[in-house]
């Protein structure tokens, strides 16, 4: 094991089997590059807690210790302000005035790093404080003066297509025969996914996904994140509020399971202990 790895996962506070887990996949993305021009930009789409933002840091700093310029960024850290997703909500829908969905991301300011990160040039990626409901400061966001060589972007509905309105016929769960029986916001979002959010999507070169498969999973390993929140800083939900947030996200996390695998070009399994299988190259 190099030093930047005991580094890494000493960090993290991860075990050594996560080096091993992670091995295919930072092979796999290794010779994705021999074989292309830079810049090259990564996806990895995942369902809260997969896994995807530490698999994004540790992909960087494989990428880094080969002598390649590479960063990492969220699609949460495009969220809206609380403001602005208030305004959407007020033209759109109340429910976009909580950060989640397709609606309630900048995706002009995504398409204008992702754009600006193609042509070579230095890019700021931006970086959200979920503590606030709020973009940093910009004086925290991540400024590269120099253009990267590599960009990956981690996002638990990134790259994922509209779903078929038949589809949209049905709700998913209690949240939605309650709050949304008219289908008036889940048509509403599925109309943003099919815009704004797709064009922002051609930007990316190859796309992982870390595949859960079962839904129930979230909310553990969403609560064991939301705990780690309040210890780091005071506040965060409570068990029933997780339970009840987490069903906003039901609906298209599971239209992920349908289609991702076969729109994907890495499919990595994820077992309930987090470890991961490579499915196809």
């Amino acid at each position: 094991m190099a030093p930047w790895q005991i580094d890494f996962i000493q960090g993290k506070k991860l075990s050594a089997r996560y080096i091993q887990d992670s091995e295919p996949i930072a092979l796999w993305l290794f010779e994705q590059l021999e074989s292309s021009k830079i810049p090259f930009c990564f996806g990895i789409n995942g369902a809260q807690g997969s896994g995807k933002s530490t698999l994004a840091a540790y992909l960087v700093a494989y990428l880094n210790a080969h002598g390649y310029r590479a960063d990492n960024v969220s699609l949460d850290d495009f969220y809206l302000s609380s403001q602005a997703r208030q305004t959407c909500a007020d033209k759109y829908h109340p429910l976009l005035s909580t950060r989640g969905v397709p609606g309630t991301h900048d995706v002009r300011l995504l398409k204008q790093v992702l754009n600006e990160f193609k042509l070579q040039y230095g890019v700021t990626l931006p970086r959200f404080n979920k503590v606030t409901d709020n973009p940093y400061d910009e004086t925290k966001w991540s400024h590269h003066k120099v253009a990267l060589d590599v960009l990956i972007i981690e996002g638990w509905c990134l790259g994922l297509k509209p779903e078929p309105r038949i589809r949209l016929q049905f709700a998913v769960n209690d949240w939605e025969r309650i709050v949304d029986s008219d289908r008036v916001f889940r048509d509403q979002v599925n109309q943003f996914l099919s815009d704004e959010y797709q064009s922002a999507f051609t930007y990316l070169d190859k796309l992982i996904y870390l595949d859960i498969e079962c839904f129930k999973r979230v909310f553990a390993w969403r609560w064991q994140q939301e705990r780690q929140l309040i210890a780091n800083n005071g506040k965060g939900m409570d068990k029933q509020q997780v339970y009840d947030f987490i069903k906003y996200f039901q609906r298209l996390t599971e239209w992920g399971f349908e289609c991702l695998p076969h729109q994907c070009d890495l499919h990595i399994k994820v077992d309930k202990q987090h470890r991961f299988y490579v499915n196809a190259f």
